[in-house]
Formats: C-alpha cells, structure tokens, sequence
C-alpha cells in the first residue's frame, strides 16, 4: 500500500512574501517606490503580521529597503548593484554547472532539455522570465550542493528590478536561448570546461542586458 504524503499548506507569510516578490521582478511595484504595511495588506488582503514576515524578508535579500526616518522602499537598481552580483554569479554558477554534469544522467539531461524547449516557447517576456528561472533553479540542483545553490539562489534574489525588460526584446530572447542549448549541448557532451564557459558567457550577456536596460 502507498502512503500519500501530506501536502504541508503554505503560510500566510510565505504567500505575502511570494505574491510581493513577483510584484516587484514584474515592475508592479516599482523601484524607489514607497511602501507601507497598511496598504500591502489592505492590497494581499491580509493582517498585518504575515506581511511585515514578508517585509522582512524581502529587506533581507535586498528587495527592499527600510529606512527609519522616510519608511520602506522597494529597493533601487543601480550599476554598481549590477556588477556585483553579476560578478560573484560569474564565480559560483559555473562550479554549479560543473558539479551538475557530474551527477548528469539521461532523465535529469532529458529534463534540462525540456526545459530549455519551455523557455524558447515561453509566449510572452513574463513566462519568458519565469521558465529561465526554472531551467538555471533546476540546472543548479542538479549540482546536490545545496549551500552553494543557496548562495546562487540568494544573487538572483538579490535583483530587485523588473525582470521583464530583459526579454522585451527578440533579439535579448534569441541569444539567450542559443546561450541555454549551448549549456546542455556541452553537458550531453561531457564537455564539463565548454559547459562553465557557456554559463560564463550566458552571464556577461545578461550583465550587459541589465546595464543597457537600466538607461
């Protein structure tokens, strides 16, 4: 007989967090725009407790800032901020990658590929967004080093713009996805050095994609 496992609910809390969090990487909630409690609750339609977790969080990984005098802000991109995390994602997503191919076998290679298909047929920036996430969440999982995936999932975390623009254009969407094929091509491969320098390649293209869309 096969035991079904109980599906834990999820917390007020993280629902606040995870509704906020995609209001600000859509563009929703905007940079430098201020926040209260009261109006984020009233908007989630929620007490105030389960949204100040969310604030706190979100404070916590640079989605928001707070200041004591002028209040809360949804946190400002700028240049600086680019770099930073592009640089340190440079470092650390390549030896995820690596690691990945190692632990590579048909079925997770399979998924990989199917998952770079669903950011190609992605039909508007949004899901565009949100199935490159999956593809380099999952790719980096793939790793089993979950401190160094929490590192990376903490630098995607830590940009808080809206997302969107990066993919408003087809050419931005064309040469990622030539970027993702030439990732997996090289993990079928084997190729664990062609595989870290197409992530590298695939993340400077993305640092100049920021930069560009921040003018």
């Amino acid at each position: 007989m096969v035991l079904s496992q109980r599906v834990q609910p999820v917390s007020k809390a993280a629902a606040a967090y995870e509704s906020l969090r995609q209001q600000i990487r859509t563009g929703d909630l905007k940079p430098g725009e201020r926040v209260t409690l009261k109006r984020l609750s009233d908007m989630l339609r929620m007490s105030l407790t389960p949204v100040r977790e969310a604030l706190n969080r979100l404070e916590s990984e640079g989605f928001v800032v707070h200041d004591a005098h002028r209040g809360t802000f949804i946190a400002e991109l700028t240049a600086e901020r680019i770099e930073q995390v592009y640089r340190l994602r440079a470092v650390l997503e390549p030896v995820a990658v690596r690691q990945a191919g190692e632990n590579l076998d048909s079925s997770s290679l399979e998924f990989l590929y199917e998952a770079v298909k669903a950011c190609d047929e992605a039909p508007t920036p949004l899901e565009t967004v949100q199935a490159n996430e999956v593809f380099h969440q999952e790719l980096y999982r793939l790793s089993g080093d979950g401190l160094l995936v929490g590192f990376i999932d903490q630098l995607w975390a830590g940009m808080p713009y809206p997302s969107l623009g990066l993919y408003g254009s087809a050419e931005r969407v064309a040469e990622s996805s030539t970027q993702h094929h030439a990732i997996v091509d090289a993990l079928a491969e084997g190729d664990l050095d062609a595989a870290a320098e197409a992530v590298v390649e695939h993340i400077e293209s993305g640092k100049r994609a920021a930069l560009k869309n921040l003018r």
